[in-house]
């Protein structure tokens, strides 16, 4: 189940990728969950756009998806830190200086278009079950929930690196 959850979560990685990119540095849990309250509303709204016409009225993106967006774009927390999270893991500086405002119309249109490709009718439909079992939990709760998978992801990936007898990097800070 955790592998299943970490697939569908994995559209949401595509958006920290530049932030997990750099070898050298980590990024903390509190990080992570300040990128995860940034970039959980461009998801839920991209998602929405391009699955409702595979999924339907009926769907949970369909009927719920507005009151979700909701949720996620109320999520106290402090935006001025994510141009500096992202500043660090840009190692070819072209995000730099960048406002939150800015680095969010960025990441909609560069996901919009990434969404394009990897949202099939199956994965918007497995997306749509995924939400659907979510939506009882607090929008902070699923914040931490995406910690928790990235950290489980990371540590099969670095067990996986072991028995293949490869180096490992973290790109995740230890007890953060």
């Amino acid at each position: 189940m955790m592998k299943k959850l970490a697939a569908t979560l994995a559209l949401a990685a595509m958006t920290m990728q530049p932030v997990l990119a750099a070898p050298e540095k980590c990024i903390t849990g509190a990080e992570m969950r300040v990128a995860a309250r940034f970039v959980m509303p461009i998801l839920i709204n991209g998602v929405s756009t391009k699955c409702a016409p595979v999924l339907g009225n009926g769907s949970y993106l369909a009927t719920k998806g507005p009151d979700l967006l909701k949720r996620y774009e109320a999520l106290p927390g402090d935006e001025s830190a994510v141009p500096a999270i992202v500043e660090r893991f840009d190692t070819k500086g072209e995000l730099s200086g960048m406002s939150a405002a800015e680095l969010r119309v960025f990441l909609k249109v560069g996901l919009f278009k990434a969404m394009g490709k990897d949202l099939t009718p199956e994965v918007c439909g497995k997306v749509d079950r995924v939400l659907t079992i979510l939506d009882p939990l607090p929008a902070e709760n699923t914040v931490a929930l995406f910690e928790f998978v990235f950290r489980e992801v990371e540590a099969s990936d670095a067990k996986k690196a072991q028995r293949a007898g490869r180096a490992f990097e973290s790109k995740i800070c230890p007890a953060s």
